[in-house]
């Protein structure tokens, strides 16, 4: 997978695991431990929640392309009887 977190944010989700380590778990996690910790969820684990991500998107834009293809519909001109 391709990481595309700047450095801050990689920062950032760091802190963040740790805060939850430490609140939640009662463990302290290092530096190193959660930067492997953070990839190895967004290996295994981020691809799940990006397909679904797009799935959402998907049936998103798919209702609006309905509603988009009803107006243009609307639009035709009747044809001429011959």
């Amino acid at each position: 997978m391709i990481h595309t977190f700047s450095r801050e944010q990689k920062d950032e989700l760091v802190r963040g695991l740790q805060t939850y380590f430490t609140e939640e778990l009662k463990q302290e996690l290092g530096n190193f431990e959660a930067e492997f910790l953070l990839d190895y969820f967004s290996e295994n684990l981020g691809p799940h929640y990006y397909n679904q991500a797009i799935r959402d998107v998907q049936k998103h834009l798919a209702g609006h392309l309905d509603t988009l293809n009803e107006r243009i519909d609307e639009l035709e001109k009747p044809l001429p009887a011959n």
